[in-house]
């Protein structure tokens, strides 16, 4: 009885764990469907911007034209890694790559992510800044403004002259991948578009309009490596609650058939005592 007890017990438990993961498995399900509609929006904006940024560069006079530039002297490398736990090995892949990028080269690191900082800490990284991350879909532009604000600081006090950026990318298939893109020094992106025959119309100068883009590119860079990174988190996340979920589902039944066993076998012994009982007063 005491064990069969004890088993209850663990099965309620069970139980009430499974409901919070489901519980964390729906809001994971629910982040994901917002803020891929999000992303579908923000990589429009990017696409608009890119062929802004190229049509800029078109107009700027042949001196004042961008090139690739060399390695920077103080490079940054902002990771987007998550606000919270619970989403397998998310944040620990993302500190591993960057702690293997700074063996390869020293780098300012930018830690997107309390939790992302947090290991960083405990491996022995030290990051200059470490920001929040987004918890909900509606808050990722936010933080993508935050970032920027500290960055554009940091660039304007020569603390970081380059800029990286590293991220998860969730693709095709479930399928999850390290991006690592570089922001600073500018490299104008590659597109295939159609020549315009006629050139936009501008009242600025080709050099002042060039460089607001090269903002607002800059802005949807860090934007859509933000969303992509929260979409990829709680993807990762919702698999990792919907095998949490099988994993207490499993056990509950293996621990209702012991209990099942348990009590056949009570009544079994039961059964037999008093069969042996009753052959032990006819004998008398």
């Amino acid at each position: 009885m005491a064990q069969e007890r004890e088993i209850a017990t663990r099965i309620a438990s069970l139980g009430e764990l499974s409901e919070i993961v489901a519980a964390i498995r729906a809001i994971a399900a629910s982040q994901m469907q917002q803020s891929l509609r999000s992303l579908e929006a923000i990589q429009r904006y990017s696409d608009t911007i890119r062929e802004a940024l190229l049509d800029a560069a078109d107009m700027l006079p042949s001196d004042g034209r961008t090139t690739a530039g060399t390695a920077p002297a103080q490079p940054g490398l902002i990771v987007f890694c998550a606000e919270h736990g619970l989403c397998g090995g998310f944040n620990e892949h993302l500190v591993q790559a960057a702690e293997q990028m700074l063996r390869e080269a020293s780098a300012v690191l930018i830690v997107v992510g309390s939790r992302g900082g947090q290991i960083c800490l405990e491996r022995g990284l030290k990051p200059r800044l470490v920001l929040p991350m987004a918890t909900h879909s509606s808050g990722v532009t936010a933080t993508a403004r935050r970032l920027a604000t500290a960055v554009y600081g940091m660039l304007s006090d020569g603390a970081v002259t380059g800029l990286e950026v590293v991220y998860v990318q969730h693709g095709a298939a479930e399928a999850v991948r390290l991006v690592r893109s570089r922001l600073l020094p500018l490299e104008l992106p590659i597109m295939n578009r159609q020549a315009r025959r006629v050139p936009p119309l501008i009242n600025l100068s080709p050099r002042h309009l060039f460089d607001d883009i090269v903002i607002e590119y800059f802005f949807a860079t860090l934007e859509n490596a933000a969303m992509q990174s929260f979409f990829s988190e709680n993807s990762i996340r919702f698999r990792t609650m919907e095998a949490a979920r099988h994993n207490t589902e499993n056990k509950s039944e293996e621990l209702t058939k012991l209990v099942r066993r348990l009590r056949q076998d009570a009544v079994t012994t039961e059964i037999l005592d008093l069969i042996s009982g009753a052959q032990a007063l006819s004998f008398e």
